[in-house]
């Protein structure tokens, strides 16, 4: 999901950013960044940063945002279309997502915030100083070019409202899995600093050697001393077997099973929502709850208080639980807890 969020938000700063003098070229960079938004609500973060694309040669400004809105307003209109049948399933979950988000922000502290943001990185101490460093490194270099000019140039100007839209993103998200947008701003400012001469290309070459290192270390723990593609199908065959029997399953764990599931069984139902510990005051999710034959989750304190009830008053369901057997650093190191609905064939199952 992020790294299509990432492309589309990418092919509108390319469009954007083209030299041909045409007004399509707006139109085209609002449809691009709205099917950003599209596949996640982050994407609309990176707004400002296209937008400035467009319209730092300062001809046509009106004209240009306006075309700009009315590109992104039809993915919109599109998607609503599609949407309406299931509006009201829509409001819900985005409403309890809203109240998730809501709590994140409140309940997180500032150092919370912080950890939450170097759980993307690998060497994350060393990657924070490095960040920082080109932070204010370049903090200097846009102080002594405003005093010089009276104006940054457009690179600099690129480089901090795309920093600051997804630093601000990320603070209000409080969610890890979007770091990944952090390294496109992080990028962009060190290839602004290996213009630099001395520190700055000295910096530079630190931070690409780094992500080299990070890169090596993930790969060995993934890949060298772990076969994941192997663990991951021994997993999922695992899944495979216990949820045979069963024709409607809700999942709520890591790693996802679910295209793998469905194209194993395309008769069967599954119902996937993560974070599935989220809260919704409606009859129609508990009778949902009800129909199931099975749920898979990673974690037990993550169910949402309707499972819970559920299972706690049928005490004849199934729980399987085990850990997937790789390292603590692993990505694919989480548990799997099965409950399943009894079907008599437990003791002949193999």
């Amino acid at each position: 999901m992020e790294g299509l969020t990432a492309l589309f938000f990418l092919a509108s700063i390319y469009v954007a950013g083209s030299k041909r003098e045409h007004i399509l070229k707006s139109f085209l960079a609002g449809i691009l960044l709205s099917c950003s938004a599209m596949t996640h609500p982050f994407g609309a973060s990176f707004g400002l940063v296209s937008l400035f694309f467009l319209v730092r040669d300062r001809i046509s400004i009106l004209q240009k945002v306006f075309f700009f809105i009315l590109g992104g307003i039809i993915p919109i209109c599109l998607w609503a279309v599609y949407i309406h049948p299931d509006w009201n399933l829509l409001t819900i979950q985005f409403g309890a997502q809203l109240i998730r988000k809501q709590i994140l922000f409140g309940s997180f502290t500032a150092l919370t915030k912080l950890k939450v943001f170097l759980f993307g990185f690998a060497f994350s101490k060393l990657r924070l100083i490095i960040i920082i460093t080109q932070i204010f490194t370049l903090v200097l270099v846009s102080i002594s070019l405003y005093k010089k000019k009276h104006e940054l140039n457009s690179r600099l100007n690129v480089y901090w409202i795309w920093i600051l839209s997804v630093a601000v993103a990320l603070y209000s998200s409080s969610e890890g899995w979007y770091v990944f947008h952090f390294i496109f701003p992080f990028a962009w400012g060190m290839a602004l600093l290996a213009e630099q001469k001395y520190f700055g290309r000295i910096l530079s070459l630190a931070g690409i050697s780094l992500s080299f290192a990070g890169w090596l270390h993930i790969v060995n723990i993934h890949w060298i001393q772990t076969d994941s593609t192997y663990i991951l199908n021994t997993q999922f065959q695992k899944l495979e077997t216990i949820l045979k029997p069963h024709n409607k399953v809700y999942l709520q764990t890591i790693p996802d099973p679910y295209f793998h599931l469905s194209e194993k069984y395309p008769e069967k139902k599954f119902l996937e929502f993560i974070p599935g510990e989220l809260e919704f005051p409606s009859n129609e999710y508990t009778r949902t709850i009800e129909s199931q034959d099975a749920f898979v989750f990673y974690d037990d304190s993550l169910k949402n208080q309707a499972i819970s009830l559920f299972l706690s008053n049928h005490p004849e369901w199934i729980r399987e639980e085990w850990e997937i057997p790789v390292p603590s650093n692993h990505w694919l190191h989480f548990k799997t807890i099965v409950y399943h609905k009894p079907t008599g064939n437990e003791n002949a199952s193999p």
